[in-house]
């Protein structure tokens, strides 16, 4: 069976998601080393995960704060940001084949971000866990077109 579009979509975000997630432990990293010599590329990076950002994918809001929630020390937390830069690939790429887990996972995602965001809502000491309407919006979004009839016959018919 053909692959859906909105399936090629969700995938190009969660590779957006691991580029943002990278450029951050990358940042996260070269506040541990003398910042002047690598100026310009810091505000490159900045600029495109400022970008990406906006558009990132389903539960990586919740991912990066729970990893803040964890209290790794700050000299340690761009492991957090590649290990989820790592996650983010990896689902991807499983989408573009068709992986069932890599579906499982992102609807896995999407519920805990919604439900965080919505404690945070409810909750103002978690703050942090707030997420804006639209992220909200796109989160309801994925969970309603990976439930889709012709989206779980694609993925039960690709390689499992």
């Amino acid at each position: 069976m053909e692959r859906p579009r909105g399936v090629t979509l969700l995938a190009v975000l969660s590779f957006l998601t691991a580029l943002n997630a990278l450029l951050a432990g990358i940042l996260l990293l070269a506040g541990l080393v003398d910042l002047r010599a690598i100026s310009f590329l810091l505000q490159i990076a900045t600029l495109v995960m400022y970008l990406f950002g906006m558009i990132a994918g389903c539960g990586s809001h919740a991912l990066g704060a729970l990893a803040l929630m964890l209290q790794i020390p700050p000299n340690q937390f761009f492991i957090a940001e590649f290990l989820i830069a790592v996650l983010y690939a990896a689902i991807g790429f499983g989408l573009l084949k068709l992986q069932n887990w890599a579906r499982w996972l992102v609807i896995a995602l999407c519920i805990l971000e919604v439900i965080l965001a919505v404690v945070a809502y409810a909750v103002p000491r978690f703050l942090l866990l707030r997420l804006g309407i639209l992220g909200m919006a796109m989160d309801v979004a994925a969970l309603i077109f990976l439930f889709q009839p012709k989206v779980k016959e694609a993925f039960e018919g690709g390689a499992n």
